[in-house]
């Protein structure tokens, strides 16, 4: 199967593993090796109900699959790291029904 990866992935997971070092083809291998052997965690709403969760040593992603591909388009991080941001209270929650409707 083939795997695309956003800028905005990349992006991500320079912010939430502060890895600045790497290069854009190094954090491209990663995410593509954290979608390859990941594990399932929770499908999350979209249009086309088709966008998973995957999780591989602690490092989640979350990705859109299409019939030929993968689109890996945001980089979650590791668990501790989203622990954090919680209790800094830096994350927005939107009510599904606000965007989806009843």
């Amino acid at each position: 199967m083939l795997v695309k990866v956003t800028k905005h992935a990349i992006k991500r997971y320079r912010e939430r593993l502060f890895d600045y070092s790497s290069s854009d083809g190094e954090i491209i291998s990663k995410l593509k090796h954290i979608a390859h052997r990941g594990r399932l965690v929770a499908f999350k709403p979209h249009d086309m109900d088709n966008c998973v969760e995957l999780k591989y040593e602690g490092i989640s992603i979350v990705a859109v699959q299409q019939p030929q591909e993968l689109v890996i388009i945001t980089c979650l991080g590791q668990d501790n790291y989203r622990k954090w941001i919680k209790s800094k209270g830096m994350c927005t929650y939107v009510s599904q029904r606000l965007r989806f409707g009843n």
